[in-house]
């Protein structure tokens, strides 16, 4: 899960070791030693990580903007659903399904309910 320290992806799965190598890995290239690498690539490769610093992985929980329930089940509307309920400057933050339900009841709910 580490990030590259070159384009911020996740590390494993980049392409800029490859790159930064020199290393054609376009089809029918010959392949290198163990992990795709040479000892001396993947040396090579391990001080460019080290001079560029390194990221540690650290995880942050999903979390539910309005109650701040931890890992709430993932739940999918359509996007127009979500954008007829979930104000603007909101919808790119996660909700449980328990305080989206509530914004759905409470923006449905006739205006004579609500005193208007």
């Amino acid at each position: 899960m580490e990030c590259c320290p070159f384009c911020g992806e996740q590390l494993i799965s980049c392409d800029c070791r490859d790159e930064k190598l020199g290393i054609d890995v376009s089809p029918g290239a010959p392949l290198p030693m163990r992990n795709g690498l040479t000892d001396e690539q993947e040396a090579r490769w391990d001080q460019m990580l080290k001079d560029k610093g390194l990221i540690p992985f650290i995880e942050y929980p999903n979390m539910c903007a309005k109650c701040g329930e931890l890992w709430p089940e993932m739940f999918h509307v359509s996007g127009a659903e979500w954008r007829r309920y979930i104000e603007p400057r909101q919808r790119d933050k996660m909700l449980c399904r328990r305080c989206y339900d509530q914004i759905k009841a409470w923006i449905d709910r006739p205006s004579a309910e609500l005193g208007l």
